[in-house]
């Protein structure tokens, strides 16, 4: 992770072994951040980890108010406290937001993991982001309520896009979002400098071959040679696929990482599952777009992500 994460040498493990130490690390350093960035500094020492997101902006046009950055931080501190309970403790935590997010996770006492737990974070080395249009069958309801009921936590709001009229209306913010980023050279060129080809989860940047070329994911993230789906287009793969709202009642960095803990949880049980996914953040970055969506879907919320989930025609063979 660049140096993000300290090694066990450095506090001691008088809590910790050094193999736990590991595992701790290796889950953070899986956890899906915007750009790849892992915009996060993770210190272990005794029985507690802390989580100290870094505010250096790095992304001035793709996260202008650091909303991603502190929606990251989130993702990291699920993995953090799952790792924690698969070591078998009982994982505590406190968040502090200032002028930067501090989440500090104590292992308090011994405590077996739920088998639900140790579930999700297995699949924290698989979770991928799927950027291809999802071909195969739809997610059935009980896959759906397994996926948000993951996400549930206290203050967390989460809405499935359902119905022609819905789909149609977040296709048209969608297809405007994804105009103005490919006519935005500042974005642009911010996002060629963080394309390459990153080997692993400690490699900061996006894969070229990443980008969702159709559907979806093509209007998430817009390069300049990305062909601009249409409202229709995007309407159908709406309802094609399973895609949903996440939100929170207010726009704070609190409601942030609240919003990447339960984004996460919701991920991996999806991976858990057989099921892949992935987030669109960047439209509703525009205030215009995140204003509409609210008041389009009628959502009591402030939406944060949207987020897609589904099949592969290669999953289904």
């Amino acid at each position: 992770m660049n140096g993000q994460s300290t090694a066990a040498s450095d506090y001691g493990t008088s809590g910790w072994s050094a193999d736990e130490v590991a595992v701790l690390t290796d889950a953070v350093e899986h956890a899906p951040s915007v750009h790849n960035t892992h915009p996060w500094w993770l210190a272990v020492h005794d029985r507690t980890a802390v989580l100290r997101e870094r505010t250096e902006a790095e992304l001035l046009h793709h996260d202008p108010n650091g909303r991603d950055r502190s929606i990251s931080c989130g993702t990291a501190l699920t993995n953090l406290v799952l790792a924690v309970r698969s070591l078998g403790w009982r994982a505590e935590t406190r968040i502090e937001t200032g002028e930067a997010i501090t989440a500090t996770v104590v292992g308090t006492q011994r405590a077996p993991a739920s088998e639900e737990d140790m579930r999700r974070f297995r699949a924290v080395k698989q979770r991928r982001s799927d950027r291809a249009a999802f071909t195969g069958r739809p997610l059935t309801g009980a896959e759906r309520d397994a996926v948000a009921g993951a996400a549930a936590m206290p203050g967390i709001q989460l809405a499935w896009i359902d119905g022609e009229p819905s789909a149609l209306a977040v296709a048209r913010l969608l297809e405007y979002a994804a105009r103005v980023y490919h006519d935005d050279p500042g974005y642009q060129r911010e996002l060629t400098m963080w394309t390459q080809a990153p080997r692993g989860p400690r490699d900061r940047g996006l894969a070229a071959h990443a980008f969702g070329s159709s559907g979806l994911s093509a209007a998430g993230l817009v390069t300049g040679r990305t062909r601009v789906p249409d409202e229709a287009t995007l309407a159908k793969r709406i309802q094609h696929e399973s895609v949903c709202v996440l939100g929170t009642g207010n726009d704070t960095a609190a409601d942030h990482v609240l919003t990447g803990q339960a984004l996460q949880l919701a991920w991996l049980e999806a991976t858990s599952r057989g099921i892949s996914g992935s987030v669109l953040t960047q439209p509703l970055h525009l205030v215009e777009v995140r204003t509409g969506l609210a008041s389009e879907l009628e959502l009591t919320m402030v939406p944060h992500v949207l987020l897609r989930f589904g099949r592969t025609s290669a999953e289904e063979r």
